[in-house]
């Protein structure tokens, strides 16, 4: 089939590259998976009509490597094209041919290519050539691109006529060839990574067997290996956990077992997994440990490809997969191996039954750890290979700001600056706050202390600030650390990013953050890219966030209110991560991944802006959304945002200084015409805690607004002129405690789905054709004390999916209820009120299927009927299906039988909460038999004395239950341990909140990780054995408000939990010091102690404790004295906030100190914050 070379070796794997491919057996990827792209038939030709083939069999094998200045050439014209790429001309060009983000990741993908050629001192002629080949013709299409303004103005862009369709047909070329470029160098970067791991693979092998290393050379090896035995910052309990489920006995066990590692992008999976896969205590237990990066784009041949070491490559690269997995299989052996499969990412059905082979084919009784962004992807693999035996998931959140001080440390030791020690400290430890614990981006800015910088990096970087103008850079170095602080993390980064092109780690960030976004669905793009008008760090509302993204047209209206946060649900699950530490019930609030946030910003940052009233930044007149942050002092909307013609959203957010508890108000009393006047296209509106006491409704276009919030405003009543708002959607006037009624033409405002009226405490009516509001499918009153009733007609309502507040006047009033079959959620309030008992039964809670949420409450009166009560509790059967339940302040004696029967009639239950259940006889309902019950609360119920086997039911275990809390229980005196096994065997959290008279807690919870005492339990914490049922696997223990902790107290209770790592006290008001008994705590790695307010001084005994690692100390302003032995412990964190008593300490890099030392670097840490 033509020209062969004489080495079977070298044209096996390199034909590719010169158009002189052989056959491949079927079912074999396309070489240009592991491959660089062909350089065409000019090579080709040259190779065969001058016979150089033992110069091109060196070349190709690798065993020749081209002169520095071949290299340094080819970074030069890769360098030249990443600088047109970045330039503003060429984001502009791409904008008019609606292709920016095609243009990022042109951007990106050449930038990885150019840094690997500048930064390899080996870098291979294979890759010079190919990168060659690529840049002049792309330099060529470019150069067009920029042409293109010239020919046709910005503006002809968007039309169509005739006369424009030859412009029509040079974008779609221009799109197409730019594509196959983008083509072109992910091809070579997939081929970079495989054929040189040293530069861009992120993983090696950890061999002690017959499969070799990625690496090529010993020396290579162990630099990895010693960088891999670095200390992990933040993460030492997670890796423990982690090799103590390794070295688990799984004998008895012939499948494979699966670890899921998940997090985010740059939150350290990567780095975490390497660390117990390298871990010098799974030496003995695997013989054979490897890692292999999966990718977005892999293939069963890439996979099987990797798994094997270099020189065996050669030989099976074009046999069959079967041939790969005989070999692995053969080299693996027993099942005594350790597989890192790392960047997990296709949930594509095919793509998994791919993965599903290659697992399948491994011997049994391996290893598997999976590391992924997606937290569902562990249990589809599982199913695809039937692997039955998987671990819980191990989930990575951004680092605490404690910990920014360890990384510090490390950018000293390799600081190139001729700063002072202090200067870089402080500079770096605002830089370290903007990393917001992301590991990812803290090796970003690693980069830019441990390599030398430019006289004008800073000052170019910092030039366009908000304060004065950089007139002399030697004067900015003292003021640098508040030149940073200054500025917000958004801004901050979209700076750094775009002033340190010559960075590379800036490329990696926003590479690492694209490939989440290209894994969403189109329809979830432009919910990903909207979220970037929200502020770093924002607390995102699920419910709020679909509401804005309906208005925005991005969430189609067909989708139903209650189905809307399932629309979100790969958003939330791929780009969010919950703020809650465990994963319970329906939480609403997520914080977007950090990383990905960054790149959202950086990628609309044409179309959406944050405002900021304490600064003078101007906003571009090109967005079409922008988020406006105030302060509590604000008056006035920025001049600014006149310009800004096309503005469709305007979204009000508190600052900082304003703490949303508090329902503290900025000072802007009014919206001024003007407002009206200037944006014409203005279709969501949020403006929460302002002073307007008027609806705004003088729009110039009102049929364009679909969203207004204007929760905690000053507003009294709601004009007739809201009839005007036709297209409106969405009204939100919650906390708006001067509210007293909205006017009758509300009824009108027939394309209304969602009224949010919650904490009106002086809303005393409704209009009464409020049946006429068809569209309606969301109605919240709760908390409106005033609201004496709601008015007929309400069950006209078809469309009512969440009724939320729903008051009870009287026996008819719940018959409304009756013909609302599409509730997901419904809250009935004073039903001590209902009194006719054949309308309650005629409600028909029992039949309606969709109800998901179901929330009861009576108002907790001496004159209440118990009887009554009870058989009105019982009518309200809800339907089996029920999800979530609330009952609070019910009078009877006896719960209903659909809760307490032995065979459960509330299967689907998830949570469930018994709120001041003050006269119920057996308040304790047998919940164990429920097999979905994650989250349990039993609160105020006086009658209980003990927690025992009624609790459990017959043979209950909990099998599902994870966050349990009984609370204001004041003669619970004891927890019995059950008759039977395996009870509560998925348990994480317990809170035991104001239960005085508790002495024992002798339940066995084997998986309790975390026990929350709060308030006065004297008597666990001083009676031995009285915490025994969970001294065997507790890790985590916080004690607040507790007036029985004194210095003297023993604490022979908690003597018992030999196991714990992490210590919290909280609110403990009579402790001038720590009690005498916590200094036998010595598996205590990390000490919290918050708002002590008697607290003086920490004791000696804090230096013996040999495993504590960090101390936190706050609100504590009595306190003076930090032991100077702790002071002076290697490896020790203190941090310090709101502490004035306590003197400002220095690092041991202090100006008086050698900085450039790394030895320098190893002592203790403290770090102390005003407040």
């Amino acid at each position: 089939m033509g020209y062969l070379f004489p080495s079977s070796h070298v044209s096996r794997r390199w034909l590719a590259l010169a158009h002189l491919t052989p056959c491949r057996p079927h079912g074999c990827s396309p070489p240009s998976r592991a491959h660089p792209p062909s350089l065409g038939a000019p090579l080709a030709g040259r190779i065969r009509s001058q016979g150089h083939w033992i110069f091109w069999i060196r070349v190709l094998s690798g065993d020749w490597h081209p002169p520095a200045g071949m290299a340094m050439a080819a970074a030069g014209d890769l360098r030249r094209v990443v600088d047109m790429l970045r330039s503003e001309r060429m984001e502009e060009q791409f904008r008019l041919l609606r292709a920016t983000t095609l243009l990022v990741y042109l951007r990106s993908a050449v930038s990885l290519i150019q840094t690997d050629v500048a930064a390899s001192k080996g870098a291979s002629l294979r890759l010079i050539f190919c990168a060659r080949s690529l840049v002049g013709p792309l330099r060529e299409l470019l150069e067009q691109v920029l042409q293109l303004h010239a020919e046709v103005g910005a503006e002809k862009w968007r039309q169509v006529p005739a006369v424009l369709y030859r412009y029509l047909d040079i974008r779609s070329d221009i799109i197409r060839d730019v594509r196959q470029f983008l083509h072109r160098f992910r091809s070579l970067k997939s081929y970079a990574q495989v054929e040189h791991p040293r530069r861009l693979s992120r993983y090696g092998y950890a061999d002690d067997g017959d499969i070799a290393s990625y690496t090529t050379t010993s020396g290579a090896r162990a630099r990895r290996k010693e960088a891999l035995r670095e200390p992990l910052v933040g993460r030492s309990e997670l890796l423990d956990e982690m090799v103590s489920v390794l070295l688990a006995d799984r004998s008895g066990y012939r499948g494979l077992f699966l670890m899921p590692v998940v997090g985010g992008p740059g939150v350290g999976k990567t780095r975490l997994a390497k660390a117990a896969m390298m871990d010098d205590r799974l030496k003995h237990r695997f013989r054979v440990r490897l890692g292999v990066s999966v990718t977005r784009d892999f293939c069963r041949e890439r996979l099987l490809l990797l798994m094997m070491s270099p020189e065996k490559r050669a030989d099976v690269v074009f046999h069959s997969p079967e041939a790969m997995e005989q070999h692995l299989r053969r080299n693996l052996g027993r099942g005594d191996y350790l597989i890192l499969l790392d960047d997990v990412w296709s949930d594509d059905e095919g793509k998994w039954q791919e993965i599903g082979e290659v697992m399948n084919a491994l011997p049994s009784g391996g290893t598997i750890i999976l590391t992924t962004r997606t937290p569902d992807i562990a249990p589809k693999l599982a199913t695809f290979t039937g692997t039955t035996n998987v671990s819980k998931p191990f989930y990575l959140q951004p680092l605490g700001r404690e910990f920014s001080s360890s990384f510090v440390a490390r950018w000293m030791a390799t600081c190139h600056c001729d700063w002072p020690a202090e200067l870089v400290r402080e500079a770096g430890t605002k830089i370290a706050d903007k990393c917001g614990g992301i590991p990812l981006l803290l090796d970003c800015a690693r980069m830019i202390f441990s390599q030398p910088l430019d006289t004008g990096f800073w000052p170019g970087l910092l030039d366009n600030a908000d304060k004065k103008k950089i007139h002399r850079p030697d004067m900015l170095w003292p003021e640098l650390p508040a030149y940073i602080d200054y500025l917000p993390t958004d801004e901050f980064w979209h700076r750094l990013l775009d002033h340190s092109p010559e960075l590379p780690h800036g490329n990696v960030v926003l590479e690492c953050a694209a490939a989440s976004y290209q894994h969403l669905p189109a329809d979830l793009q432009s919910c990903f890219l909207y979220c970037s008008v929200f502020p770093s760090d924002y607390d995102f509302d699920v419910e709020e966030l679909a509401d804005l993204l309906t208005a925005q047209g991005y969430i189609p209206p067909i989708v139903a209110e209650s189905l809307r946060k399932g629309f979100l649900h790969q958003l939330l699950e791929q780009c969010f991560y919950p703020l809650q530490e465990y994963e319970y019930g329906d939480k609403s609030t997520y914080r977007m991944h950090k990383v990905l946030h960054i790149f959202a910003q950086n990628m609309d940052r044409r179309i959406s802006s944050i405002v900021r009233v304490t600064t003078k930044a101007k906003a571009q007149s090109t967005i079409q959304r922008a988020s406006l942050i105030v302060h509590p002092l604000t008056t006035l909307f920025p001049k600014s945002l006149r310009a800004c013609k096309g503005l469709g959203a305007l979204i009000l957010l508190e600052g900082e200084q304003m703490r949303p508890s508090e329902q503290s108000q900025c000072e802007i009393t009014e919206i001024p015409q003007m407002f009206f006047q200037s944006f014409r296209r203005i279709h969501t509106l949020s403006f929460r805690a302002i002073k307007i006491r008027m609806l705004p409704t003088k729009f110039s276009d009102p049929d364009r607004v679909k969203y207004l919030n204007l929760s905690h405003a000053a507003i009294e009543n709601i004009p007739g002129s809201i009839s005007r708002l036709q297209s409106l959607q969405t009204l939100i006037l919650s906390y708006c405690d001067k509210l007293q009624k909205l006017h009758p033409n509300t009824t009108k405002l027939t394309q209304l789905q969602k009224l949010d009226l919650e904490g009106c405490c002086n809303l005393v009516e409704l209009p009464q054709d409020m049946g006429k509001m068809r569209s309606l499918e969301y109605l919240n009153v709760a908390e409106c004390s005033s609201l004496a009733q709601l008015p007929r007609g309400m069950g006209q309502l078809k469309s009512l999916q969440m009724l939320l507040g729903y008051v009870v006047t009287d026996g008819s009033s719940i018959l409304e209820l009756q013909s609302l079959g599409n509730l997901h959620k419904l809250s009935l309030w004073s039903l001590e009120k209902a009194s006719d008992l054949v309308n309650v039964r005629i409600a028909r809670l029992e039949y309606k299927t969709n109800l998901e949420s179901l929330s009861l409450h009576w108002n907790m009166d001496d004159s209440n009927d118990a009887a009554l009560d009870s058989v009105v509790l019982e009518t309200l059967q809800p339907h089996q299906r029920l999800k979530a339940l609330e009952i609070v302040g019910y009078d009877g004696k006896n719960l209903p039988s659909w809760i307490t029967t032995t065979e459960p009639y509330l299967e689907s239950l998830v949570e469930i909460k018994l709120i001041n259940l003050r006269s119920c006889e057996r308040v304790l309902p047998p919940l164990g038999l429920l097999p979905c019950l994650k989250i349990a609360e039993i609160s105020g119920a006086e009658t209980v004395v003990s927690v025992s086997t009624n609790f459990y039911g017959h043979k209950g275990t909990f099998r599902s239950l994870e966050k349990l809390t009984f609370s204001y229980m004041h003669n619970l005196e004891v927890w019995e341990q059950a008759q039977w096994s395996g009870m509560f065997p998925r348990l994480a959290e317990l809170a035991i909140i104001q239960c005085p008279k508790l002495r024992a807690l002798h339940m066995e919870l084997p998986s309790l990780e975390k026990l929350i005492l709060w308030m006065n339990n004297k008597m666990l914490y001083d009676l031995k054995g009285a915490l025994r049922g969970v001294a065997k696997t507790l890790e985590h223990i916080s004690i607040s408000f507790s007036e029985g902790l004194l210095a003297s107290s023993e604490c022979e209770g908690l003597q018992d939990l030999g196991r714990v790592t992490k210590l919290e006290i909280c609110g403990c008001n009579e402790l001038a010091c720590l009690p005498q008994g916590l200094q036998h705590l010595s598996s205590i790695r990390s000490l919290t102690i918050d708002n002590c307010r008697e607290l003086e001084a920490l004791p000696d005994w804090l230096d013996n404790l040999p495993s504590l690692q960090i101390v936190q100390l706050s609100g504590c302003p009595l306190l003076h004295h930090i032991p100077g032995g702790l002071q002076q412990r290697p490896g020790i964190i203190i941090y310090v906030e709101d502490c004035p008593s306590l003197p400002k300490q220095r690092l041991p890099c202090s100006p008086t100190q050698p900085s450039g030392n790394p030895a320098d670097t190893k002592g203790k840490e403290i770090i102390i914050e005003d407040v």
